[in-house]
């Protein structure tokens, strides 16, 4: 299973996201911690001032009227017990002995004398309790969290003050300083969500404005193939992606000049041919053997044959540099009338839903190469049309006695002939298929080639990309 995005535009917003996530809980956790030990310190130096005082007020007093005065201090959150000697006080922890020390320093500041003080954080079970003095209920969470984090969470424990009066009373006091409580965090979460939100949704925003130029870009590299005469892309985006757009316009525009130049050339040399072949023919006259006279004229032949065949396509393009809308249908009904009058068995059914963008004379040459093809090894041929939204396909379909499975790739090289012969009229060049196919790649589609399920024949199918707009590509 993955668990990235394919995507560019998804993994760059899962990094963003997260990493605004990743910061917005760090802002948090320092937020939460600093503000704790802000109101740690203040409530700390509140207690440590009223323990203070206590004992001041209560060294002062006489016996019975300390009695009177603790009824009146006594509550759920401070208590102060009066002894005759310390009492015992459960051991708290040793992360907390710094705690307790600077809690000892801030009372004896607060005293301005040297009476006996000590200080001890801890957990006071129902027996060690005073009157009035209420116990916390507490999670393992918060218990850990004191713990270790003391200033977060003071009022998990209490604090328990043991200070000697000047005739030997010893005052006890039991505390517990002022804490924010750990539920605040649930009112920050609804914050921190639409803190989130607001800045995904503007990151996602900033991340489909930068994929967006990356995504016509490969749109555009798709379709390279198909149509290399398209308009240029449009150069938007930040610079790093409007330089690569603006060189793939480049690469596009130098890939188109060097397939017309180079079929303007095999053009111009497939003009030249014509007259050293003309100047051998005459000179093949004059041979006076006639047995080597017409292997000589059958070599020319397919000589002519073949370089006219292998020229032919590029020749086509190069004049046609715009593809325009043709009647699929019309031009397939036409290839048959020539065919029939000629004599062969051809027939075609079905209709094209529309014109189809292409280069005319170089899909008609595609078509009938694949019809020969079939005449020549099948002696009829059977077409049919069919088309969607998606695609036009054209079957040729031949009652011959089909390819070999490995070799149904194989047919398609330049020159590869499946009939071993140096006949033409039985093998022919070598290049129909070939040729065929280079034209409908460059349409921006393919030829495929299967046997016929439990019968004799082969059957040539083209298959041509339609647009959203049915008439091919653009």
């Amino acid at each position: 299973m993955r668990l990235l995005p394919r995507s560019l535009f998804g993994r760059t917003l899962l990094v963003l996201v997260a990493g605004l996530m990743l910061a917005e809980i760090a802002s948090q956790v320092v937020n939460f911690f600093d503000r704790g030990s802000g109101v740690y310190r203040l409530g700390a130096q509140q207690t440590a001032l009223r323990i203070a005082q206590s004992a001041r007020i209560l060294n002062r007093l006489t016996p019975v009227q300390r009695d009177a005065v603790v009824e009146e201090m006594n509550g759920p959150n401070f208590s102060v017990i009066l002894s005759a000697a310390p009492v015992t006080v459960r051991k708290g922890f040793a992360e907390h002995d710094r705690y307790e020390q600077a809690l000892g320093t801030l009372i004896q500041r607060y005293l301005r004398s040297q009476w006996s003080t000590s200080v001890q954080i801890t957990s006071l079970g129902r027996a060690s309790r005073p009157k009035n003095y209420e116990a916390v209920d507490t999670s393992p969470l918060e218990q850990w969290i004191a713990r270790h984090f003391y200033f977060v969470l003071p009022g998990t424990y209490s604090i328990v003050s043991q200070i000697k009066l000047e005739d030997g009373t010893t005052a006890v006091f039991y505390a517990r300083i002022p804490q924010e409580p750990l539920s605040r965090i649930e009112s920050l979460l609804p914050r921190l969500l639409l803190t989130l939100t607001i800045f995904a949704a503007l990151g996602a925003v900033a991340v489909r404005a930068i994929t967006r130029s990356l995504a016509r870009l490969a749109r555009a590299a798709e379709q390279v193939g198909a149509n290399p005469e398209g308009a240029p892309l449009p150069e938007h985006g930040p610079s790093e992606v409007r330089s690569v757009i603006h060189a793939f316009n480049r690469m596009r525009l130098d890939l188109r000049s060097y397939v017309l130049e180079r079929a303007r050339m095999l053009g111009a040399i497939s003009h030249d041919l014509q007259t050293p072949i003309t100047r051998l023919r005459l000179r093949a006259e004059m041979i006076p053997d006639a047995g080597s006279r017409a292997k000589f004229v059958r070599d020319l032949d397919e000589m002519e044959a073949m370089a006219g065949s292998a020229l032919e396509f590029f020749k086509t393009l190069g004049n046609e540099p715009q593809r325009q809308p043709l009647d699929v249908g019309a031009l397939v009904g036409s290839l048959c009338e020539d065919w029939i009058e000629t004599g062969r068995d051809v027939s075609v059914q079905g209709v094209a839903r529309g014109p189809y963008n292409s280069h005319p004379q170089a899909l008609r040459r595609c078509i009938d190469n694949l019809i020969e093809n079939a005449l020549r090894y099948g002696g009829r041929a059977r077409i049919s049309i069919e088309d969607d939204v998606g695609s036009l396909r054209i079957a040729v379909r031949d009652e011959g006695p089909g390819i070999p499975v490995d070799d149904l790739e194989r047919v398609f090289e330049p020159f590869f002939r499946l009939e071993q012969s140096r006949n033409r009229d039985s093998g022919g060049t070598g290049l129909g298929l070939a040729i065929a196919r280079n034209i409908a790649r460059w349409h921006g589609g393919d030829i495929h080639l299967r046997n016929v399920p439990g019968g004799k024949g082969l059957i040539a199918e083209l298959v041509l990309p339609r647009t959203a707009n049915g008439r091919g590509p653009a």
